[in-house]
Formats: structure tokens, sequence, C-alpha cells
């Protein structure tokens, strides 16, 4: 079986949609299938192959409102002319829409949401109304839809009439990390430290996170662990909550060692994002035996499903008292800490969602839906 993914922004880039692909796609390699993966030409370093996948570049209009759709738009016609794939696999409603070119030349497609597109902050007016039409035809033109959450799945299905096939996201299963590098790097010495570990968008709330840490002045550092592209404006004003606290570290884009000792080592992880498809950043942190401390969105609650701590969504002060209950009640997250590693592994665990992704191909191409 041949397989194209479309469309990323680069492999390994390290966001949700680029971890999903990275690990199904490599396990489809093992199996024997050969993979496609179409990426951006300027966030991708690998030439030919990463994993035993195939990556190919494709150029964009490099602005922030067409840069996916144009990638898209260009895989989709190469694609569709090219490689001769069995499966085109699409990523996200909204670029989901070119699924159609290709269904109309006789290829098998499917579309996979990761959120509700546009809710995202980055959108003006006329990117949300536009991202909300071109959502029909992302669900209504594939062979097969699925979702990346229960939350998604329930929303497809009383907006659309679509039966959707739930596959989440997931994890593999994590071993500790002593404080070496980011000792040596950031002073951090373990369990000193409150971390953040997103994309730096406004949807993931860093800011009221900032801000619930400088209303509390806690014991511990916070960690900001991310970045994020055309997003300069938001950037610009997480450091002005900043301001002079040099207890609030900025370590810019991190993978590897970096992020295994941050997991590893910090005394919470917080999550107060807005809006999610499901939260990988916040599996992964759990996978870790971590205490996570989340908005109370639905997405968050059902990745956390009671293992862990919620606070209001977009309330800075709910979130700061959540956080002051736990440094005052170390008990409480030593109590959650194996419970929630366990229930991640079992649940989210990549090599089970592999084997889903595979089934779900097959019954695609056998003529099923």
């Amino acid at each position: 079986m041949k397989v194209s993914f479309i469309v990323l922004r680069g492999m390994p880039f390290g966001g949700g949609i680029e971890k999903y692909t990275e690990e199904v796609g490599s396990r489809l390699v093992k199996k024997g299938h050969s993979v496609n993966v179409y990426v951006m030409k300027q966030y991708c370093s690998y030439k030919d192959f990463f994993k035993g996948m195939r990556i190919i570049k494709v150029p964009v209009v490099r602005t922030k409102s067409l840069e996916k759709l144009s990638a898209t738009c260009i895989a989709t016609i190469l694609s569709s002319f090219k490689d001769n794939s069995d499966i085109m696999h699409f990523h996200a409603f909204g670029p989901g829409m070119f699924c159609a070119i290709p269904k109309l030349l006789g290829k098998k497609v499917i579309v996979q949401g990761h959120g509700l597109e546009w809710k995202r902050s980055r959108w003006n007016n006329f990117g949300r109304w536009f991202l909300r039409l071109s959502e029909w035809p992302s669900v209504k033109f594939p062979h097969g839809v699925t979702v990346v959450s229960i939350e998604q799945q329930r929303y497809l299905k009383e907006k659309y009439g679509i039966e959707s096939v739930y596959i989440p996201t997931g994890v593999n299963p994590s071993d500790y990390e002593k404080p070496d590098l980011i000792r040596k790097l950031f002073g951090l010495i373990g369990n000193d430290y409150i971390l953040f570990a997103a994309r730096l968008v406004k949807e993931k709330g860093a800011h009221y996170l900032i801000e619930a840490y400088n209303r509390l002045r806690p014991p511990l550092k916070l960690v900001i662990a991310g970045d994020s592209y055309h997003e300069r404006d938001y950037k610009t004003y997480l450091n002005q909550l900043k301001g002079k606290n040099k207890n609030i570290i900025f370590t810019g884009y991190v993978t590897g060692k970096i992020l295994r000792e941050l997991f590893s080592n910090c005394y919470i992880f917080v999550l107060p994002s807005e809006i999610e498809g499901l939260p990988t950043a916040l599996l992964e942190a759990m996978s870790y035996g971590i205490c996570c401390l989340v908005s109370d969105i639905p997405e968050n609650l059902e990745a956390l499903n009671g293992f862990g701590f919620y606070f209001k969504n977009g309330d800075a002060e709910s979130l700061a008292e959540r956080i002051d209950y736990l440094i005052k009640h170390p008990e409480l997250i030593e109590k959650v800490r194996e419970k929630a590693k366990n229930y991640v592994i079992s649940n989210y665990n990549w090599d089970n969602i592999s084997d889903r992704i595979e089934e779900f191909y097959l019954k695609i191409l056998n003529g099923g839906s």
C-alpha cells in the first residue's frame, strides 16, 4: 500500500500533525508500506528520506493566510498526477477541501480532523468565514473522515450528520532524564519550575499562565518552551508580560534530550489552551507521570480523564488559585502521577494507533467508509 500525507510544515517539525505523521508513517514503513510526506519547502532540512518516509518538498505562498492552503493545493496536484498513491491522507479541515481533486480522478482520499480550524486565533473574520465554508467539502467529499478527539466526532455528527472514525493521537513510553542540559542552559535543577510546552500562539494561552504567575510570584520558576512562525506580535506581548522577571524563562523551540529533560523534571505541567484537537503535549506530559493542570475545555478534559487538575478557561485568576493550591498540597500531585502515566500508556499507545490507521486505510481501499 502506498500512502501520501498532505501537507506538513516540515519533517520533523514538532507540531501535533507533524508528530502524528512521524509516528504513524514510520510504523507503516516498517510494516512494508510506502509512505510519501509532502512538506513546505522552507521548513524542512531533510533532503529525501526520514525514518523510511519519502520527503517531498513543495513551494508555498509565504503569508500567514495562504501558506497552508497554497502548499496543500500544490501537494494535491503533484500527488494526484505523479506518485500513484493508493491513499491520500489530508491533514485538517479547510485544507482538506482539496481532496475533491484526487477523488474526481479516482483516488481514495481521507481527511483527518485535528481541531476546528476556524476557531484558531491567527485568522481574521474573513479567514474564519472561509474556513467555516471549506469545512463542508472537507468532510463531505472524502471516502472517510477520521478525528483525534471524541469532541470533534460529536461535532461532525451534530453539524453534518457525518459518522467519523475516532483515532486519537498518541505517546511513546517515556523514560526519566536527569536535569543535565537544562541545568547548564537554564539553571534548572529539577522540581523547581512550572512547565508550558506548546506553540506560542494565542489559543495555547501562554499569556494566561504568565499573568497568573506574575500575580502569584510562587517559589518556582516558569519555563515557556516553544516558538511559532508568523506570531511576532504575540511573542512581543508575552515578553512584555514577562518584563524583568528573571524567573520566567523562554527556551525557544526545543526537542530531543532538552525537551525530555524539561518534561522529566518539572513540578507541574500547565496547558491553558482555549481550543485544541487532542493536545499531544498534554498526553506526553502525562506519559512522564507529571501532574497536569489544564483549562477546562472539553478536549483537555477528555485527555486528562480525571487524572489531573483543571481551572476555568480564560481566567488567569482561577489559574493562579489552582497553581497556589497545588504548590501548597504536594501530596495531591504525587497521588495522580502514576495513575496518569498508566492511563495514557494504556489508551494512547502509538503502536495501537498505527494499527487502527492501517485498518482504516484497508477498509477504505476495500470499499468501506
